[in-house]
Parts: C-alpha cells; structure tokens; sequence
C-alpha cells in the first residue's frame, strides 16, 4: 500500500515515493574586503519526492506537506496515537 500525503496550501493529494536532503554552502566575496570577509550562506533543504495521479513526479517541500493515510488507514484511526 501506500502513503497518502496531502499538500497543506493546495489541498491536493499525492503518493509518498521518498524523501531527499540537501545541504548547502555559498560563499560570495565582499564588497570592500574581497575574499578577507566572504558573505557566506549556509543551509538545510528537506524535499520529498510524491507523485499526482497522472504519475508525475514532483519534488516538494516537507513543511508543505501532510500525511494523511498508511496503507489505506486515516491517520486518525491509527492505533498508535489513540490514547
């Protein structure tokens, strides 16, 4: 089966195929000091690769996104957060 996830800004649903990480480092030199102080920019990107029912592939990002059925069960229903 499969898990179901839910984009929070469009509502529209998609297949979880998979998750990616990227990291990155740029650094760019200053204006008066060159390369002796760079402007640098650092950073964490965490994307998740979902598919539409057309069976396109997307890569989105996590924050953007919901789960909202495992294997065909709400999320609500599941076992493991009734208390």
């Amino acid at each position: 089966m499969a898990i179901v996830v839910k984009n929070k800004k469009t509502q529209n649903n998609y297949i979880l195929l998979g998750t990616g990480f990227g990291a990155f480092n740029a650094s760019k030199p200053n204006y008066f000091f060159e390369n002796l102080l760079p402007y640098e920019q650092k950073g964490t990107i965490s994307m998740v690769a979902v598919c539409d029912e057309e069976g396109n592939i997307s890569w989105i990002d996590s924050n953007e996104l919901q789960v909202v059925q495992v294997d065909g069960i709400s999320i609500s229903d599941m076992d493991a957060f009734n208390k």
